[in-house]
């Protein structure tokens, strides 16, 4: 389908022209009419299927139907549960409304409270921010939400395991009572997500499900496991493979802000050119690493389970695991950000025998199998038995004897 038939206004449709696009994606196809109707909409689709431009561009026709002068009360509220994707979407926002005279907002953390107090104190219509910081501005009473009329919360879920449940309530409270909610998750599984859910829509609210199962990775990227015996062993087998030419960028997940900057250390070692992303990093430096990424100016990044969600890098093809992640749901999450919009690529996991018990719960969780690698030269040296399987007692001999001699002194017994 056309975007020229989605009924949106025709800045919409020039400015989605300008980015390339033509022909709307399943998601957008189906979510467009909904949100334009005014509905309540919770959806889930896989990463890469242009949800974004979903939820935006219905926002934008909405405030264009309103035809009102801005004010510093925001017509819309775009909720990302992280820096990167709230500036992700901000940017999205900009190229959409590039052709009107819509004036957007970003506040999220790491930016002095000065600057967006400023920010909060001028025009906008669209307002995208972080749950946390929003909390923070509206307790200090800086922030205006009673014209909020068209309400996004984008990766639900991510919310969810974040902890922000809390704060986007408050926010909500704070939202007139008419207003319309679209809230967009990588799953709607769980008894927490369908609570939190009917606390914020309505009885009418529309659903999309679309693409596999939120508990499988998408069938176009590449599984697969390589054992390794030490951090030497799995440095050696990480050169090999980036250095691979089916590879573009990649992305390597390590488990916490220490193991990002060793590891960015060892691959600069490798002669490519690489740079961290962790929660505790500064919002400047995290930005600049995003946009040399984006550039094409890093070959690889390294970073925790903050960069695993909704970030749009599309010349990474490549996501390797130096360590599984403490969840099942977030290896899938974290495979998701090797493909974009049906691309193919690869998802490997060097795994240790501390990884072993995590790999067999991930393919649980899946209900398929992580196939195992070999690398000629490289291969692990220690066997690793896998820790399901159940050890077996060894059973003592059966004498027949004995139980001959028991069963004819059973039936003597009998006989007295």
């Amino acid at each position: 389908m056309s975007f020229a038939d989605l009924d949106l206004d025709f800045t919409i449709e020039q400015a989605i022209s300008d980015l390339g696009f033509e022909t709307a994606t399943e998601i957008q196809e189906q979510a467009i009419p909904i949100a334009l109707d005014g509905s309540d909409l919770l959806a889930t689709a896989p990463t890469g299927t242009g949800k974004t431009i979903a939820f935006c561009a219905p926002a934008i026709q909405h405030i264009l139907d309103r035809d009102e002068q801005s004010t510093t009360a925001p017509k819309v509220l775009i909720l990302a549960p992280s820096r990167e994707l709230a500036r992700q979407i901000f940017n999205v926002v900009e190229q959409l409304t590039k052709h009107t005279r819509i004036e957007s907002q970003l506040i999220i953390g790491g930016t002095p409270y000065g600057m967006q107090q400023q920010q909060l104190s001028e025009n906008c219509d669209i307002l995208v921010a972080t749950p946390g910081r929003l909390v923070e501005l509206d307790q200090k009473q800086w922030l205006d939400l009673t014209d909020v009329s068209y309400f996004v919360i984008d990766e639900a879920d991510r919310m969810l395991d974040m902890g922000f449940v809390n704060a986007i309530n408050l926010l909500a409270n704070e939202l007139p009572k008419e207003h319309q909610t679209l809230m967009f998750s990588a799953t709607l599984e769980g008894e927490k997500m369908g609570r939190f859910a009917s606390a914020l829509l309505n009885s009418d609210t529309q659903q999309i499900r679309l693409g596999e199962s939120s508990r499988t990775v998408p069938s176009q990227i590449r599984q697969i496991a390589y054992r390794v015996d030490s951090e030497e062993h799995k440095e050696a087998v990480l050169k090999h493979l980036l250095t691979q030419e089916r590879v573009q960028q990649a992305v390597l997940f390590v488990s916490n802000r220490e193991h990002v900057d060793i590891w960015v250390q060892r691959v600069r070692n490798m002669n490519l050119m690489c740079d961290g992303l962790h929660g505790e990093m500064k919002q400047g430096d995290r930005s600049e690493h995003m946009k040399q990424m984006k550039r094409g100016r890093l070959q690889v990044l390294v970073a925790t389970d903050v960069a695993s969600r909704g970030i749009d890098l599309p010349e990474i093809n490549t996501v390797i695991n130096l360590r599984l992640p403490r969840k099942a749901d977030s290896y899938i999450h974290r495979a998701g950000r090797a493909s974009r919009e049906g691309a193919p690529g690869d998802c490997i996991s060097l795994i240790d025998v501390n990884d072993l018990p995590m790999i067999e719960k991930i393919q649980r969780f899946m209900q398929a199998n992580i196939k195992f690698g070999r690398i000629e030269g490289l291969e692990a040296k220690t066997k690793a038995r896998s820790p399901s399987a159940k050890k077996t007692k060894k059973r003592k001999p059966i004498d027949k004897k004995a139980i001959a001699g028991a069963v004819k002194a059973k039936k003597a017994a009998a006989k007295k």
